[in-house]
């Protein structure tokens, strides 16, 4: 069947090692190395969340390592804005890319980057497989400015077969037989030279499974039983929700071998034999992925390198596979921007897990603060090194996610989106702005706002508000009950207090700017 090349996020940050030749060179640069394993469309079904399907040993090992974050969330359940924001340490709103493509370089040449911070900081710097989303515009794609050393191609079979684009391939290959096996690879081959430097590095590795399609070598189809698969229990829109919230699914409906469906309306779900299938699909792609991170690791050993480096490993956002009917990301929910993060650095607590509430902002600040870099601009994270010293330690009282629901639930992101002078055409874009805590999420739904603008109470067009403890599968919108006013009341207290931080950012003029086309 087929073979996609969608990209995973997997981004480890390795401590700077010595150099090659630490015994003839006292003044060595001892930094740690990072490396940075970023994961395409892998949510939290992991053996280190708990999955008991799950068949994730490099995962399991590199957990033992560190620190896993049960409560990580993303900016933006997809990839293009979710890697901007993380590779830059700024909100959306502050990147100018809510949408499948769009270039934070474009919106703002200023911004630095995590790999060029570094980079500006003597580290040698190189990127491999899927770090950013890919664009294509080549001034912009990878973002030249964030490495030393050239972008490592890793060019891959999209599909093993020839049976047309379908959702779905297992085929007996090795791991090489597609993209994922070739990556980790080139990430091999990158290791081995970058331990020959006289440098620290930053390495950023980016897999593309489990990314749609889903295609695996068979002996990972192999793991697992189709009539052990989860199908998601609770398959409807919640009770007194906003539509705009929901999807119809577009992405997963574009294979040949999906028969036709409604999404979350109740008329027509998937038939329960192809929802398994896909969901064996997906499982088989997370543990072919799982051991292509396995052979980063064992290179990292190899080499001598772990004991003085920061593996960060993550998903880019989380996941619908069935759950409100819904297939793919592209929401608030919880299923698609919770998110799988395990840090691992030198001198850190190993093998735990922290309920402490993070996001994707945190990562930069993390890595400045353990290669003792300066933050480049103000960053809208927390560093996490205080949770991986102490995983009950909290640096945060809440996470952020955010959704632009109408341009990309048309699916006009064909081609690569400029922001310049698109500030009317902003004024009709749908966008919600969820603040979860350790137990609710509220997602606040405007019409024309961001949060480099001040807010305007009139752009509000609805809310959402879910109760965790009570609801973990998001049947019921509380929002308007009134026995949870209190709580409505306390987040947007809370949410108003961040779009003012937002807004005071000296990162919000240059996207306001660009918008007016100035």
């Amino acid at each position: 069947m087929n073979f996609l090349l969608c990209g995973v996020n997997a981004l480890a940050l390795t401590p700077a090692v010595a150099s090659a030749k630490p015994a003839e060179n006292k003044n060595a640069d001892n930094r740690p190395n990072v490396l940075l394993i970023a994961i395409d469309d892998m949510k939290p079904w992991i053996g280190p969340y708990g999955d008991k399907l799950a068949k994730t040993p490099s995962m399991d090992r590199l957990a033992s390592r560190g620190t896993t974050f049960s409560n990580a969330y993303c900016q933006v359940a997809l990839s293009g804005p979710t890697r901007s924001s993380l590779m830059t340490g700024l909100n959306p709103d502050h990147t100018g890319v809510w949408w499948l493509m769009g270039s934070f370089r474009k919106n703002n040449p200023d911004i630095v980057t995590m790999p060029q911070a570094l980079k500006e900081n003597g580290y040698e710097t190189v990127g491999v497989g899927k770090v950013y989303h890919p664009l294509k515009d080549k001034a912009v794609k990878d973002d030249p400015i964030s490495w030393s050393l050239p972008y490592v191609k890793a060019p891959g079979a999209t599909y093993a077969l020839a049976n047309g684009r379908v959702a779905t391939e297992c085929a007996d290959v090795p791991d090489n037989g597609y993209v994922d096996g070739i990556i980790a690879e080139e990430a091999v081959k990158t290791l081995h030279k970058l331990k020959e430097g006289d440098k620290p590095f930053f390495l950023g590795v980016g897999f593309k499974k489990p990314h749609l399609p889903f295609c695996a070598p068979k002996k990972y189809w192999d793991m697992y039983e189709r009539d052990e698969m989860p199908v998601a229990k609770f398959q409807d829109m919640a009770s007194d929700d906003v539509e705009y919230a929901y999807h119809n699914s577009l992405e997963v409906k574009g294979y040949s071998d999906i028969p036709p469906f409604e999404s979350y309306i109740d008329t027509k779900h998937l038939d329960e034999d192809t929802q398994k299938r896909l969901l064996h699909a997906y499982y088989a792609c997370i543990s072919y992925t799982d051991a292509q991170v396995g052979k980063v690791l064992d290179a990292l050993e190899k080499e001598g390198l772990a004991d003085n480096t920061v593996v960060i490993l993550y998903g880019d956002h989380g996941y619908h596979l069935g759950d409100h009917g819904l297939w793919n990301k592209m929401t608030n929910f919880e299923n698609a921007t919770r998110v799988p993060l395990i840090v691992s650095a030198p001198g850190m607590k190993k093998g735990v897990k922290s309920a402490s509430m993070v996001e994707f902002l945190d990562i930069f600040p993390t890595v400045c603060e353990l290669t003792k870099t300066a933050h480049p601009q103000q960053l809208d994270g927390k560093s996490l090194v205080p949770v991986l010293k102490n995983p009950k330690a909290k640096i945060k009282d809440y996470a952020m996610s955010q959704y632009s629901r109408t341009t990309t639930e048309n699916y006009t992101i064909s081609s690569d989106t400029d922001l310049k002078g698109k500030a009317k055409e902003l004024e009709d874009d749908i966008h919600g702005y969820a603040i979860r805590d350790p137990r609710y999420r509220l997602v606040e739904w405007t019409k024309g706002f961001k949060t480099y603008q001040p807010f305007d109470e009139n752009k509000v067009i609805g809310y959402q508000l879910f109760d965790y403890q009570k609801d973990p599968e998001e049947r019921h919108n509380v929002a308007n009950d009134p026995a949870y006013a209190g709580v409505v009341k306390k987040l947007k207290k809370l949410l108003r207090e961040y779009y003012a931080r937002s807004y005071s950012s000296p990162m919000s003029e240059p996207i306001a700017r660009c918008a007016e086309g100035k």
